[in-house]
């Protein structure tokens, strides 16, 4: 099961984290304006992603590796927080339901605990 489990979790956090670089822009909206360096933090957390979705699949440091990754998720809450109250659509000219945009807030919690839960030593 723990397999399975980062398979999917790297499979998403690859390619979210591609994205990051594909659709720069699209990610760059999501991200307050109060922040300084808005570029920089769409490629650095895309960055980021892939190498979570790479380092899930390292045997040394799984511990740590989880509790970064779960303290990651945490930390890019606020942008999807955001995104929700500014109504930011995913396809750019076309509108999400914001009803779509704060279900999915939700979301991130059961990312968290997977997160923890791929960072565990003993395997279920």
């Amino acid at each position: 099961m723990k397999k399975v489990l980062r398979a999917l979790y790297s499979v998403l956090l690859f390619t979210a984290g591609v994205l990051h670089f594909v659709h720069e822009r699209g990610f760059r909206k999501i991200v307050p304006k109060q922040l300084p360096f808005r570029k920089a933090i769409v490629l650095i957390s895309g960055a980021l992603e892939i190498v979570f979705a790479i380092l899930l699949w390292v045997k040394k440091g799984q511990e740590i590796t989880g509790k970064l990754l779960a303290l990651f998720m945490v930390a890019i809450f606020p942008a999807n927080v955001y995104m929700a109250k500014k109504k930011i659509s995913f396809t750019p000219g076309k509108p999400t339901s914001p009803w779509i945009l704060w279900l999915r807030l939700p979301l991130q919690i059961p990312l968290i605990i997977g997160a923890l839960k791929l960072g565990r030593k003993k395997d279920d």
